[in-house]
């Protein structure tokens, strides 16, 4: 390896500060709460003017690149997370200029090119990045807070006592004890309503801002100001032929490969990623420059579905056949989900729009166990037109602009891609779930439609939450993510492409799929619908619909000033009954409330070993007392005898067992033929319906206990037996060992799908 290898690292960290009067503790818990985002070291600077910390994922050489980094006499400082891709050619024009280095690595850089060039230097950087500078030369101290072109890395900051706070992530805002942690309504409003979300500066934190993608916030004695050093211009005057796409696209890859680490690729086997794959294992084998950091063998990571529709395990195996590379798969699953949904509500930070980013968490966890950095397809189909609604918004431009003829052609050869969404928006049309009747009137009275600005998805609607998802997602297992079609030579050189570039005949991502043509397995060239990383959301919030409904019917939920609580929870069963649109409106509401559960009920600072073990339901109304011990809140309905035990509201701990003396040890059949956790994985696999409404209706089911509770015979034709009940569904034979008083004698009520609402843990311990 050369010194220039062994000397250079990315500087993939998190940062932290505040411009202010000094407090080592503050300073020291706000970087502490970054520590995933770089666990190998830790840095301070402080000053009468501002305080930087630094928490570093070191790469190699830990005696360089040490942050925060100062010059001038220590009279300008820096704490940077992130790459500049294109640092050597500055480092070369910076020492023309008569800087001089005392390390390779990219941080210093910028710190002298922020010398060099003040503020103009922004928009000279190729890569992702987040910077904080203290700059005392002048005398009047100043910081200054700047984030890449598109937002690639997070910076955050907030006004309070005296203070600017600033970090990578919300978290280490939240470590000052005195900050106010309220609900920006007009956000959450916008969430809920309109599925919003990471569109504007705004956060759901009230009074906690992001430094805008491609601009730098400057804060000094005089208050704070924002300015926009790059805005993205389109025109159609670029050269539209594949091999200029090919040449541009190939440098984009090859800079991300710069690492003394070994790098990997998520593979979805979708078009973008497939691309990114095919070139880097070409650029192995030609044995091109920085390509030392794949090894021998390119490494993949994928999620796979087994059996599900959108399992895309076929055109990630022809990648592999065409390039040779390693592949290492995970499964994600529904027991997964629910399981790890607080520690992922707590890195996302924010409410997402869909469960589906739950596919990368999962993937990133698995790269990391071999690489440090990862590269990714995202920003493909923002650029490139590669989502399925694209052809249809295309064909009615064509429309408006009356070129009849055209229209007719492309309407004719996308048939296959829109047709099917047309009729899919007819069909779901009958069926939609009318979210304003499910929100409370007084707080849509409060509150205003968003202003469309007529930004286009690149910058405003779909890029910045992808981004969020990918950083928090790679950053919360230390690992680096890098993203090739935000090269901002390929990003320029694709905003000057004609139109027929991008759609042509029938085909969006045209230019890349002729660029690539031999280079891709024919299948993946081939590609007609869009899948990605993501989940079967709908389908797992179906075989999880008893922790959703328990969470939509608990008190708390029930008292949040958003939604109308029963309505919601009527309306998702009758989705899950397929008599309404599967919206994403119930996901919003169950995202909502757990991140209320983790960052407004519980002022949350950090994660504990429940917060992956389904820990949302101990701090919801468990936690604020009000069902008592932490027992199911049904056990009054039951016995007021107006409610089915099996309505789901239990609020269990994820992982504990009500107290011996708790009336849930009398509250089971004494001739009941399952114990707790035989229960409990009964409804991991599914077998248990969990709302009332959901129970079995079919008058042929006659058995006294377990009528109307097991999925696998709620469809029976004939009248079954109890033996063929617990045939059919695999119930243990016997009665497990257990004092007759752990078991209640009332046939009449089965046992609740709601007692292990929680996880499949729940009732582990009581086995």
């Amino acid at each position: 390896m050369s010194d220039e290898a062994r000397r250079r690292e990315p500087e993939m960290c998190g940062i932290s500060g505040f411009w202010g009067a000094r407090d080592r503790g503050l300073l020291e818990a706000m970087t502490e709460s970054l520590h995933h985002r770089g666990p190998d070291d830790v840095g301070y600077h402080e000053s009468e003017s501002a305080s930087l910390g630094f928490r570093r994922l070191s790469i190699i050489d830990l005696e360089h690149g040490n942050q925060p980094m100062s010059m001038d006499a220590e009279r300008l400082h820096l704490v940077y997370n992130g790459e500049v891709y294109n640092f050597r050619e500055l480092r070369a024009e910076l020492e023309s200029a008569g800087h001089s280095f005392g390390t390779t690595c990219d941080a210093e850089v910028v710190l002298h090119a922020f010398a060099q060039w003040g503020v103009e230097c922004f928009r000279r950087f190729n890569g992702m990045w987040a910077c904080a500078l203290l700059d005392q030369r002048d005398g009047d101290a100043r910081l200054v807070l700047a984030r890449d072109h598109f937002g690639i890395k997070p910076l955050f900051y907030a006004r309070h006592g005296g203070r600017v706070l600033f970090g990578s992530e919300i978290k280490a805002l939240l470590q000052d004890t005195t900050f106010p942690r309220r609900v920006d309504e007009q956000q959450m409003y916008e969430y809920l309503r309109y599925g919003l979300f990471d569109h504007n500066d705004a956060t759901f934190f009230d009074g906690v801002r992001q430094v805008p993608a491609a601009a730098y916030a400057v804060v000094d004695a005089r208050g704070i100001a924002e300015t926009k050093y790059w805005t993205p211009a389109l025109s159609e005057d670029g050269d539209p032929s594949p091999a200029a796409f090919r040449a541009v696209f190939e440098r984009a890859v090859q800079r991300r490969l710069v690492a003394d680490v070994p790098v990997g690729i998520c593979l979805s086997g979708g078009l973008d990623s497939s691309s990114i794959c095919t070139i880097m294992a070409q650029q192995l084998r030609d044995h091109v420059r920085d390509t030392e950091s794949l090894g021998d063998r390119l490494k993949t990571f994928s999620a796979f579905f087994p059996g599900d529709p959108i399992d895309e395990s076929a055109y990630v195996k022809t990648v592999l056949d065409k390039t040779g590379a390693d592949s290492s798969v995970v499964e994600p699953t529904d027991q997964d989900f629910i399981r790890e949904l607080e520690a992922w509500v707590w890195h996302m930070e924010e409410p997402m729009v869909s469960s589906a980013p739950f596919a990368m968490w999962m993937v990133m966890r698995l790269a990391r166990r071999q690489v440090k950095v990862t590269l990714d397809g995202q920003a493909g189909d923002e650029l490139l037109a590669g989502y399925d609604h694209y052809p249809y918004v295309y064909l009615r431009q064509l429309l408006r602009e009356r070129r009849y003829a055209e229209f007719a052609r492309e309407a004719w050869q996308s048939r296959d891609v829109v047709g099917p969404l047309v009729r899919r928006r007819l069909r779901d049309r009958r069926r939609r779930v009318q979210t304003a009747p499910l929100l409370r009137g007084d707080f849509i009275r409060a509150h205003r439609p968003p202003q469309d600005d007529l930004l286009q998805d690149f910058m405003t609607y779909s890029l910045p939450p992808l981004l969020r998802y990918e950083d928090r997602a790679s950053m919360a297992h230390s690992l680096e993510a890098r993203l090739p079609f935000l090269d901002q030579e390929l990003v320029e050189h694709i905003l000057r492409l004609p139109a027929r570039a991008i759609i042509h005949h029938g085909w969006s991502r045209a230019v890349l799929r002729q660029a690539l043509h031999g280079v891709l397995p024919r299948k993946v060239e081939r590609r007609r619908k869009k899948i990605g990383f993501t989940t079967p959301e709908f389908r797992w919030y179906r075989r999880q619909r008893a922790v959703l409904q328990s969470l939509m019917r608990s008190p708390s939920f029930t008292r949040r000033p958003y939604w109308k609580g029963a309505a919601v929870a009527e309306a998702f069963r009758r989705a899950c009954a397929g008599e309404m649109e599967e919206s994403m409106f119930f996901w919003r509401a169950v995202n909502a409330e757990v991140w209320l559960r983790v960052f407004i009920d519980g002022a949350t600072r950090a994660l504990d070993a429940a917060s992956f073990e389904g820990g949302f339901v101990r701090r919801g109304d468990a936690a604020r007392g009000s069902t008592g011990d932490g027992i199911c809140s049904w056990k009054r309905a039951a016995r007021s005898g107006r409610v089915s035990p099996c309505v789901p509201r239990c609020s269990f701990p994820a992982t504990t067992s009500p107290p011996r003396s708790s009336p849930a040890w009398s509250s089971w059949p004494a001739t009941a033929s399952l114990s707790r956790t035989a229960i409990c994985s009964l409804s991991a696999r599914n077998r248990w319906r969990s709302a009332r409404d959901d129970l079995c209706r079919s008058p042929t089911c006659t058995h006294p206990v377990w009528r109307g509770c097991c999925r696998d015979w709620s469809r029976a034709r004939a009248p079954v037996s109890g033996s063929a009940i617990r045939a059919r569904c695999s119930w243990p034979s016997t009665r497990p060992a257990r004092p007759a008083s752990c078991w209640p004698p009332q046939h009449q009520r089965s046992p609740g799908p709601s007692d292990c609402a929680a996880s499949s843990t729940a009732w582990r311990a009581t086995a």
